[in-house]
């Protein structure tokens, strides 16, 4: 279950209780219910706007966070495609290419890692 689906269903709970707390108040005493009950329409109302602000500010930020990683990734591969055309026209030593090489995959596996993890949230 993802990050953000927990959240709205620990959300709901909360509203399925208060609806029960509401009815409750109200029976007991109709005046002091009602006072109650605004109490917790307003705090329901402002964690609902506070819900929406965070989940889109949430996503706005994964977003560009995975598109700043996925353009480091291009990089890295044209990095790695030049040091395989200068190992090709003997411009670096074999083991400066492995090195590197070695390096560049290593980076792009990270990176790989990091925006699998961040799809999921």
């Amino acid at each position: 279950m993802r990050h953000e689906d927990k959240l709205q269903l620990i959300w709901a709970v909360c509203f399925i209780m208060s609806g029960i707390i509401f009815i409750v108040a109200f029976w007991s005493a109709p005046i002091i219910g009602t006072l109650v009950t605004l109490g917790y329409v307003i705090m329901y109302v402002g964690l609902s706007v506070a819900f929406l602000l965070v989940f889109r500010s949430m996503g706005k930020l994964n977003t560009e966070f995975i598109d700043s990683l996925k353009r480091r990734k291009s990089d890295l591969e044209q990095m790695k495609k030049s040091v395989e055309r200068k190992y090709l026209k003997k411009r670096i030593d074999e083991q400066t290419y492995h090195r590197l090489i070695q390096d560049y995959e290593r980076q792009l596996t990270e990176i790989e890692v990091k925006i699998k993890g961040l799809k999921r949230i």
